[in-house]
This record gives structure tokens, C-alpha cells and sequence, in this order.
């Protein structure tokens, strides 16, 4: 520690300033450096005020220092250190410096000055004062600064992490100071870091009466010090504002976008991502011919690809577009887990057959042997299973070791829970389960949630769970190699923070030798190991050693609040021995060409249009119609303009043009680019007309061309649209000037349309006379078309949308009020007989049919609703379509039964399904999806294309959607062969059905057993958890499964009751029930019980009933419920095994026999109710 005993007079600003000298980014921002402002923090007015900014991670106690009644001596620098620069927990100083500036001629001070220069840890540093106060006048501010940091030759990107308290002490009196304290991150952006309002003004020259402390301001003399700790920066970005903070800069690594809450799924990716063979696996998949939306494969490439080249964080809502997901599923928070097995399932899939045929197998896959092993004989029953990843206890188990060990534990199966070995009969056994491999990368995940059955819900399991950095796990595995242990090194940690809900991380070591990272959405930055494993073991104890005094008190209880709910979740491992081989670098050879150059042509594409954006402001765009540019065009108008988008129909030219060009500078660019001769073309202004029709409207004089191409667009469209021309060429061997069309002469277009081909052909332009006739251009028009000279010709005029006039050939173009830029439709006028013939196949007749259909074609995205493997199809129909029109077409596309097709709605905003719709001839598609755009907006839009298409969904029916709504559809639940063996189908019977068409359709459509005809199957309705009617066979099935609550189940009949004893045995019904038997959940059943049998024989026959396994029937408990239509019914244990439900007294007529057992229906998910929907994948 080295002491700076300076005694100066003040020294000016300096003469060759830094950076804050100039612009005083920091102390002049009176918004960052004055949290006073609050009146809860200014408190004392004498109190200084500190620059507390948590999300600069500089922090203060001032009161709780000034509380205490020790006298200090601040120039006994070895006891006032350990008091006013108390040490930071898990910082290493690097350097201590004191420095005190004596302050010889306090009113000779300037108005900003600094102290001299002095250095700690290789960082030369000096006091800045403004004794007047900075951006106020009430108080004096006092900053710690790094000095000049260009003249003293540090590096651009210099950085360093101090912790520092100043002090303002009486010249004659070091034990009477004032002082405030921070940590700050000095860099090039932040040279400076202190207190605005350090100490008022008015008091500086007089002893404060409320704490006794000053003056200090004494004869014109003064004493300001500063206590400097200069600490490690291990990480680099300790205390980091992460303002222009670049991952890929820092950490080689860029981070992923949350779309909203899809950072567990940002977590997983990042991870298989760093799994630098897993990346190289998914490169190898052929998807040459796919398309990013619809492909999970190439989606996942092209995510790969860009986290490893792009230097900004990445987006994946292409990803999650491919998985077949919309908009709502990026706020729906789902199990890393589940979405890692779905995922790795659908790879798998695309894998099978290429090069990467096997690769998630080889990479994470495990075999596990489950057996039972009889004791006293040598019988031994086994299974062996591959898994993916291992989940382990953390409820139990201190550390990872304990984990293993809990989940190899062996049971013991005695007494009551003996095990019926083949051909040994009951055997005392051992039953468990041992590792026989563990694959080259482990995926555990840790049991942080478990269903707690006293609080009915799910919870968050924040116990201390320690993992170590490597492990051995022979113990645990039956096959044991000595050359090739089953050693592994953690790679990663997937971290929850929060409870039920809450947010993912990712903490991964890249590369074997490499540092450890945390991924956290958008942003990487590198974390210290205890980062990586003290704080994500889970909760503990509270430190009790101290610290310092500002990390005590409510911050530190905050931060131990995060610990204890921020923990591991998932960890991986890797095999040390393949380490080298999952962690092997990958190339650019590796990854696929044609993604490379779809990337790379995007990227250019992209690159292109922001520097449009960037030039647009000295740029205009002029777009330019010719009579090729709407030859083919199906549409209303020449062409249309989205000036707010800056899109253009089809085949128009745009040009990017200076805005200061003229337009007569601008024809000489025409003329190279369509090779024109100067004296043949011409051009015209196009206007917006009051009924939003687009028109050529007249020719530009030599005056107009003399303007601007910017005045041209502010006269015909709103500011930032397109500058409009259209460019008129004269015909070819054209000798002579262009037409004047001056006075009574008009320029048109012509459109022809060919009722054969139904098509529409732009014929170009013509020259029309206000007073001829206008049958006079009829045969021109025929000519133009190359038709037969004695073609009967009708003619309409195209004003609008929805008025395409018929023009009558007998009067003149004035009278029929043509004028130029008005087009002129005209086509062969077919017989009756063949409009008869056009009209029966569907087609149009006249150019008005034409435009009709034109302006109600709507086009709709089709969605399979409840089959995810269905078929998304977007067809293009007539929105006044009947039902029926619709169902047919979308038939076609399908390949099915388009009566089989039922129609469901969707939400315009989710564009989740909402409600069936009922079949009815008179519904047209306009009505049966009220939202979708409406004609005008189609009309006028640049393509179909730019308009968003409406959903409908649709379902592939099993039955006629008319005997659908004839019948009555019943949802069965199957209960075959035992109770635990459930399937739910739905049936359809006659509204005036009897319970035997129930167990026909069943059998129909169920895998019954072939040997149960309809007469072995029962059918019962279950409300409230007891069955409420037992239906015999010509029962009706009106009313039934209607009531709220109610279920319908069938079941096969069991042996025992088709052989009872009807005189001495007795069917009663068995109910379930948890803790309050009021409350009964689950399925009742029918059960025969048997004169004089004892329990213990009873129960044997309940469990082997219900399906469960011996472990899971030790958890049940067997009573008699009596009363039970009251509220409180009475429960009697039956606790003997000599106890016979039959015998007097025992079962009344009224009472039930229950089982109390744990609901695990009930068991909602974790994320509640809005997140229980399971992850879907799209293959």
C-alpha cells in the first residue's frame, strides 16, 4: 500500500483534456449522478448523496458507515482502511492506494479543477472538484477520475474496476470527515465516477449542529482524500454497463433474441449448438430442396450458421415457423426436457437414410438394465432400455453422487410385496436398475419440480444440490472398462431462475481449455467459476463472516433470494475420452454449400436494401409504366403502387434517381436502358383519380421536364412514395413526330380479353378523336388482337373495380366520355349456346364476369386442426363461394371426402381455432370468415400476395359431416384390459339410439379383443367420480354424458363377474377418493365381491382390477364409505385380512367400497393453465 501526501495549491483543468473534459458525459449528467431527486434518498441534506445505480453495480452504505460512533483517524491508513474500504467478498485486490489532496487556497479554486496525478494498479488517477457544484449550485461534487488517459498511453479499449471512498476532513481534525463511497467500471466511455451532491455548500465553513461533524472549509484551507482498492476484473465485464456491449467481440459467441418467452428453448439451443458434433450432424442433413418455414432441418441450419458467423444477435422466429408454431406459442413457457426430446426426435427422423443417419444415437444415447433377481433362488427377469438422458432426484440428495446412488438404490420385495417368479412362485427379490453404458455427452436433468399433494399443484424444489466438474461413474455401470473409465467433464449447465415460472439461462465451457460463458438471450459474457457452481447448487446458508457494509442489509438479502431461487436444472456432461471428438472444431467445410450461399445472397440482399434506406433521403424511386410492362397483367389498372412500402406491381421499372435530377437529365438514363431513339418516346404523368383508380393523365411539357424528379412526386403522391411515368414508344418504322394530343385528341389503352384462354392481354395504347364514332377503332382493335376480320366485337370501359361499362359502338368517345388514360376492354362476343357451354364449366362470359371474379378472389390458408401431420393449404377462391364450393376445392387439394370436411374458425389475432361452423348451403366464404380483408383492399393492393391470407381450419371426419349433425356424437373412454389401460374414442349413434349401438360402434372402431362381442361390453356413466347409471342394452342414449361432469365409459366385462355366484356373491362399486371422501375422483368400477373370502384375497383381486403395480398398491388404502350422499360421509379403514366385505354388518346396500389414493389426474402442469399444452414439433 503505498501513501500520497500531497500539499498543493489546486491545479487547473488540464491542458490536454480527456474525453469527459469535453463533453462531461458523466459528471454533467445530473439524471445518473443525483438519485436525490427522490426525497427518500436526499434524507439529511448534510448526508452527501451517493450515484447509486444498481444496474452499474456501483453500490453505497453511506448511513450505515456514518451510524457507527467509532472515531477513525483517516490518516492512520492501516486501521481507517479496514473501515472505510472494507474488502469485497470474491474480488482479488490487485492494488490499495490513499491519496490526500491538500487544499491550500479553497476560494482561489477554478470553477472545475483537479488535484495531482497520482497511480494505482498501473492507472494514473486524480480528484476532479467543482467547489462551486456541477450542473447546481447547493452543494460541492467530488468524482474520482482516471488522468488523461491518451497522454498516459492507454489503450483504446482500456478498462478498470476500482472500489473508492472520498473523504472531506477538517484541516486540523482528521478524525471529523464526511465521506461516500463506490465500485465503478472506468473505461474510455466512463473516465469518471462520483457524487454531484457530495457535502452543502452552506455548511462547509461551519459545524453542522445535527452530527457534530465540520467545518471543512477551515481558514481558507481544506483536506479531500481518497481510499482506492483496484480490483480484478476476472471476467472482463465485471460491473459492465453492457452498453455497446459486442458477444461476439468479447466471447466469439453471439446470443439468440426471446421472442417473448423462449429462453429455456435460447438455453437448449446454445448448448446443442456448443455439442460442436451435434452442429456438424445437423449440417449433414440434405436440404438442399427445402424451405426454411417448413423445414425443421434446414431452420435449424441455418440458426446453426448464423450464431456461428453473424455477429448480432440472431432471431429464430423462421425456427419456431418451421416447428409449426404461431406467434402465441413464443409466449408459452415449456419443459427443456420435452423440448429436447421432441426435437432430437424429429431430427431423427430426418436423419434416417443420410450421412447423418444415427448420429443423436451415438452422441447421446445410453442402454440401462431394470431387473429383478430373486434371493433365495437363481431366477433373474430383466430388460434393458436405451435413454437419452437420466432424470435424478434433488429432494434427498446433497450432491450428484447421492443422486446416482438413489436411482441405482435396490428395493427389496418381501413379505406381502413378494415377486411371482416363473416357475419358483412368491420369492423374496431385489429389484433396481444399473447403467450398462453412458454415451458420449450426458444429459442430466435434475427433479427442481415436483407435484406436492398436500398443495395440490406443482413446485419448485430450490435445495442445495452440488455437482462437481468432473465425475466417475463406474460405480453405477455394470460394464467397466479400465483403458476407457466412464470419466466426465461438465460442458454445461442449463440454469432456472425464478419459481413455477421464471426465466433460463445457459452456462456452457465451449472448448476443453476454454472459458466458461453464460448465454443469456441475447447477450454472452464470461462468468467465473463460482458462477458456474456455488451459485447454481441452490439455496444456503446466510454468510454470517460480515463483508462489507455496503453488500450487508437489504441488498445482500436480495441477492440471496435470486441464489436460493436461481439453480441447475439440467447439466451435461462429456466423456473425457471423446472430448476431442464432440468438441472438434467446425469448418467451413462442414457446413452445407447451397446454405452458405443462401445465407451469404440473403445477407447481400439485406445489405442492400439498408443502404436503399440509408440513400433514400437524398434518392428518389421512379417507377415507369410501358405498354410491356401490363401486357400480361390479370389485374385492375395498368399497375398499382404501394408508395408506403415502396412496392410496384410486376414488370414496372423502377429507377433510383438523385431527387435534385430533372427530368429531362433522367430520359437520357431511358434511353440507354430501353434503347430509345431521343425523338420516339415520350412521357406522361400518372395520377391517383378521385376513385382511386390509377391513370395516365398527359403528356410533361418542356417546361415540366425542366423540374426536379422530387417535385414530380410531391405532385402526384404523398412524400417518400414513387416518382410515376409512364413512357410512351412510338410503333415501330414510325417516320414523323409522336401524336399531339392537343385539342380534341386522347390517348387510351386497350386490354383484350380472350374468353377462350380466360385472360386478359394488354393490347398497349391508341390514339382516339373526342368525335368519331366508336365503332371506327373496331377494326383496328381486331387487327391489334390478330382475330378474324369478321369477329363480332363487344367493347366495355374499365372505370373502376366495380363498374366495367359496356360502351355503346354507336356513339362518339365524347358522348361516351372517354378521355385520355381511360382503358377500353373489348373481346369476341360468344353465342348463347357457347356462353351456355363457358358458364356450365365454370368460366366467364364477358370481360365484366371477368372483372367480377377478379375483385372477389380472396385467398385462405387452410389449416389441419387436430391432425399436426395435416397438409396447410392456401387456395385461391371467390369469396362469395358457398359452403359446399369451398368444402369441394379444398377436397381436391386434400384428396378427400369433402362431406367428411367440417370447418372451424379462428381467431383474427391468436389465429388459434375457435368455433365449428354448422354445414349450410346458403353460407358463402365471406360469411364464414367474417374477418378476412375486404374486396376494395385486394383491388387495390400491390399482389394478392401483400394482403395477409385468413385461417380456416378443418377437420377429416370419420363419418359424413350430415350424419354428424344427424347424430349424436358420444365420447367413450375404452377401459380394456384393466382399468389403467385407457383410450377415448367418439361415437356416433342415432339421436334416438339405445345403449347396444354404443357397444356395436365401439367394436367397430376400437382394437377390442375379437372374442368380446357387444353383449360382453358394459356401458356406464360416471358423474362426480361414482357411477351414476349402468345402461342396459336397449337403455336410450338421450341425455347421456350431456350433464355437467358427466363420462361415458365402456368396458369388457371381467371373467370373474360372467362366472359369479348370483346367489351368495354380490356386484358393488368401487369408488376412489383422497382425503376427503366427499371429494371422489378417478374411475369407478364394478367389482364382484365374493361370499366369505377373506381381504387379504380381495385385495390381491382390486389390485390385479385396477392395473398397478406392486409398489404403487402398497400407497392405497382400502375403507367403506357409509352415508355417502351426505356432506360428511363416515369412512371405516378395513385394517384386517380376515375382514369379508359380505358378511352382516360389514357392506350395507347404500355403502361403497373406496380405495384412497393419491388423484393423479389432477396433476396440473407446472406453467398452469395457460401453458399445459405439450410441445409440438412439426416432422
Amino acid at each position: 500500500m503505498t501513501i500520497h501526501d500531497t500539499r498543493a495549491t489546486p491545479s487547473p483543468p488540464s491542458t490536454a483534456p480527456s474525453p469527459n473534459d469535453t463533453t462531461e458525459s458523466n459528471v454533467s449528467d445530473s439524471s445518473e449522478m443525483e438519485p436525490d431527486a427522490d426525497p427518500k434518498v436526499n434524507g439529511d441534506p448534510q448526508q452527501g448523496t451517493l450515484a447509486l445505480n444498481p444496474a452499474r453495480a456501483s453500490v453505497s452504505d453511506n448511513d450505515s458507515i456514518k451510524a457507527r460512533d467509532v472515531k477513525y483517524n483517516i490518516m492512520e491508513h492501516e486501521s481507517a482502511i479496514g473501515y472505510l474500504l472494507p474488502e469485497i467478498s470474491d474480488l482479488e485486490t490487485e492494488d490499495i492506494q490513499v491519496f490526500h489532496w491538500h487544499i491550500k487556497d479553497w476560494k482561489g479554486l477554478e470553477a472545475r479543477c483537479h488535484g495531482p496525478v497520482f497511480h494505482a494498479g498501473g492507472y494514473p488517477w486524480q480528484i476532479l472538484l467543482f467547489p462551486k457544484g456541477n450542473n447546481q449550485s447547493e452543494s460541492v461534487s467530488i468524482y474520482l477520475e482516471v488522468a488523461n488517459p491518451s497522454t498516459h498511453g492507454l489503450p483504446n479499449d482500456w478498462h478498470v474496476c476500482a472500489q473508492f471512498t472520498l473523504v472531506l476532513s477538517h484541516p486540523d481534525d482528521p478524525t471529523n470527515y464526511y465521506t461516500n463511497n463506490a465500485t465503478h467500471r472506468f473505461s474510455a466511455e466512463e473516465i469518471d465516477w462520483g457524487f454531484t451532491r457530495f457535502y452543502e455548500l452552506k455548511t462547509l465553513n461551519r459545524v453542522n449542529p445535527l452530527n457534530g461533524k465540520g467545518p471543512f472549509v477551515l481558514n481558507n484551507q481544506a483536506i479531500i482524500s481518497v481510499y482506492l482498492r483496484v480490483v480484478k476484473d476476472e471476467t472482463g465485464v465485471l460491473w459492465h454497463t453492457f452498453a455497446n456491449y459486442d458477444s461476439r467481440k468479447e466471447t466469439g459467441y453471439v446470443g439468440i433474441k426471446n421472442q417473448g418467452a423462449t429462453c429455456y428453448m435460447n438455453s437448449l439451443l446454445q448448448s446443442l449448438y456448443c455439442t460442436n458434433s451435434f452442429r456438424r450432424a445437423v449440417y449433414q442433413i440434405p436440404t438442399d430442396s427445402d424451405k426454411p418455414a417448413e423445414s425443421v432441418s434446414l431452420a435449424l441450419q441455418r440458426c446453426f450458421y448464423n450464431l456461428q458467423y453473424s455477429d448480432m444477435p440472431i432471431g429464430t422466429t423462421e425456427l419456431t415457423k418451421s416447428f409449426g408454431w404461431d406467434s402465441l406459442e413464443a409466449f408459452r413457457q415449456h419443459d427443456v426436457q420435452e423440448f429436447n426430446r421432441v426435437l432430437q426426435d424429429r431430427l431423427e427422423e430426418k436423419m434416417k437414410g443420410t450421412p447423418a443417419d444415427g448420429a443423436i444415437s451415438n452422441l447421446f444415447r445410453g442402454k440401462m438394465k431394470s431387473y429383478i433377481k430373486c434371493v433365495n433362488v437363481d431366477y433373474e427377469s430383466s430388460r434393458v432400455e436405451d435413454y437419452y438422458d437420466i432424470q435424478l432426484n434433488v429432494k434427498g440428495c446433497k450432491n450428484l453422487g447421492e443422486s446416482f446412488k438413489d436411482y441405482v438404490t435396490v428395493e427389496t420385495l418381501e413379505g406381502e410385496n413378494k415377486y411371482m417368479a416363473e416357475g419358483h412362485g412368491l420369492q423374496d427379490a431385489q429389484k433396481g436398475v444399473i447403467f450398462e453404458s453412458f454415451p458420449p455427452v450426458l444429459h442430466l436433468q435434475l427433479k427442481r419440480f415436483e407435484y406436492d399433494f398436500m398443495r395440490d399443484t406443482m413446485v419448485k424444489i430450490n435445495d442445495r444440490h452440488e455437482f462437481p466438474e468432473e465425475i466417475n461413474l463406474d460405480e453405477y455401470c455394470s460394464n467397466k472398462d479400465p483403458k476407457d473409465p466412464n470419466d466426465y467433464v461438465l460442458h454445461g449447465v442449463l440454469v432456472h431462475s425464478g419459481d413455477m415460472h421464471g426465466h433460463y439461462f445457459a452456462l456452457i465451457k465451449p472448448e476443453r481449455d476454454g472459458k466458461w460463458l453464460r448465454f443469456d438471450d441475447d447477450r454472452v459474457t464470461p462468468v467465473t467459476k463460482k458462477e458456474v457452481f456455488e451459485e447454481n447448487f441452490g439455496d444456503e446458508t446466510v454468510n454470517g463472516n460480515g463483508g462489507a457494509p455496503f453488500l450487508n442489509g437489504a441488498r445482500n438479502n436480495s441477492a440471496r433470494l435470486i441464489r436460493k431461487f436461481t439453480n441447475a436444472y439440467m447439466l451435461v456432461y462429456i466423456r473425457k475420452s471423446k472430448m476431442d471428438d464432440v468438441l472438434g472444431p467446425v469448418v467451413a467445410d462442414n457446413i452445407p454449400v447451397h446454405l452458405k450461399r443462401r445465407v451469404s445472397e440473403e445477407l447481400a440482399a439485406m445489405e442492400k436494401r439498408r443502404k436503399d434506406r440509408e440513400e433514400m433521403h437524398l434518392h428518389v424511386k421512379v417507377a415507369v409504366v410501358t405498354d410491356s410492362s401490363f401486357a400480361d397483367r390479370q389485374e385492375f389498372d395498368l399497375a398499382m403502387f404501394d408508395d408506403k412500402n415502396l412496392e410496384v406491381t410486376p414488370g414496372v421499372t423502377v429507377f433510383k434517381v438523385p431527387k435534385t435530377e430533372k427530368i429531362y437529365a433522367f430520359k437520357q438514363e431511358l434511353v440507354n436502358y430501353f434503347e430509345l431513339q431521343n425523338d420516339k418516346f415520350r412521357l406522361w404523368s400518372i395520377v391517383q383519380r378521385t376513385n382511386k383508380t390509377v391513370r395516365v393523365e398527359q403528356p410533361l411539357t418542356p417546361s415540366e421536364e425542366k423540374q426536379s424528379l422530387e417535385k414530380l412526386r410531391t405532385v402526384t403522391t404523398h412524400a417518400g412514395g414513387f416518382a410515376k411515368l409512364y413512357l410512351e414508344v412510338g410503333e415501330p418504322g414510325m417516320t414523323g413526330k409522336l401524336p399531339n394530343v392537343k385539342g380534341d385528341t386522347s390517348m387510351v389503352f386497350l386490354k383484350y380479353f380472350d374468353v377462350k384462354q380466360q385472360k386478359i392481354t394488354g393490347m398497349g395504347h391508341i390514339f382516339i378523336k373526342a368525335h368519331d364514332k366508336v365503332a371506327e377503332i373496331i377494326p383496328h382493335l381486331i387487327e391489334r388482337a390478330k382475330l378474324p376480320k369478321d369477329s363480332s366485337i363487344s367493347l366495355y370501359e374499365e372505370v373502376k373495380p366495380v363498374m366495367v361499362e359496356h360502351m355503346n359502338p354507336k356513339q362518339t368517345f365524347h358522348q361516351a366520355e372517354i378521355q385520355s388514360g381511360d382503358i377500353i376492354c373489348f373481346q369476341i362476343l360468344p353465342t348463347e349456346e357457347e356462353a351456355s357451354k363457358i358458364r356450365n364449366r365454370g368460366e366467364m362470359v364477358t370481360v365484366r364476369d371477368f372483372y367480377s371474379a377478379l375483385f372477389n378472389r380472396v385467398v385462405v390458408n387452410f389449416k389441419p386442426k387436430l391432425d399436426k401431420q395435416g397438409k396447410e393449404i392456401s387456395l385461391k377462391l371467390d369469396r362469395r363461394a358457398t359452403y359446399g364450393h369451398v368444402a369441394r376445392e379444398l377436397a381436391k387439394a386434400l384428396n378427400a371426402d369433402q362431406h367428411k370436411l367440417m370447418f372451424t374458425t379462428a381467431n383474427p389475432t391468436t389465429k388459434q381455432p375457435k368455433e365449428p361452423l354448422s354445414h349450410s348451403t346458403r353460407m358463402t366464404l365471406e360469411t364464414m370468415i367474417p374477418s378476412m380483408a375486404n374486396a376494395h383492399e385486394y383491388a387495390h393492393a400491390v399482389s394478392i400476395d401483400s394482403i395477409p391470407a385468413p385461417v380456416m381450419y378443418y377437420d377429416i371426419l370419420d363419418v359424413n359431416l350430415a350424419d354428424l349433425e344427424s347424430k349424436k356424437s358420444i365420447r367413450v373412454t375404452l377401459l380394456h384390459p384393466t382399468l389403467r389401460d385407457e383410450s377415448t374414442i367418439n361415437v356416433l349413434v342415432p339421436r334416438a339410439g339405445i345403449a347396444s349401438d354404443i357397444t356395436q360402434a365401439v367394436c367397430a372402431k376400437s382394437k377390442i379383443d375379437s372374442k368380446a362381442s357387444p353383449d360382453h361390453l358394459r356401458v356406464f356413466e360416471v358423474i362426480d367420480g361414482r357411477i351414476a347409471s349402468v345402461l342396459t342394452a336397449d337403455q336410450t342414449v338421450s341425455g347421456l354424458g350431456d350433464k355437467p361432469g358427466s363420462a361415458v365409459y365402456v368396458e369388457v366385462k371381467p371373467e370373474e363377474e360372467k362366472n359369479m355366484d348370483n346367489e351368495n356373491d354380490r356386484l358393488i362399486q368401487v369408488v376412489n377418493y383422497h382425503k376427503d371422501p366427499a371429494k371422489l375422483h378417478g374411475i369407478p368400477f364394478l367389482f364382484v365381491a365374493k361370499k366369505d373370502e377373506p381381504f387379504v384375497d380381495t385385495k390381491k383381486r382390486l389390485q390385479q382390477r385396477v392395473g398397478i403395480s406392486d409398489k404403487e398398491w402398497q400407497k392405497v388404502k382400502c375403507t367403506i364409505i357409509r352415508q355417502v350422499q351426505s356432506v360428511d360421509p363416515e369412512v371405516e379403514p378395513i385394517d384386517k385380512d380376515d375382514y369379508c366385505l359380505l358378511k352382516v354388518g360389514n357392506l350395507g346396500a347404500d355403502d361403497m367400497l373406496a380405495l384412497e389414493r393419491v388423484d393423479k389426474s389432477s396433476r396440473t402442469s407446472r406453467f398452469g393453465s395457460m401453458f399445459e399444452r405439450g410441445i409440438f414439433i412439426r416432422g
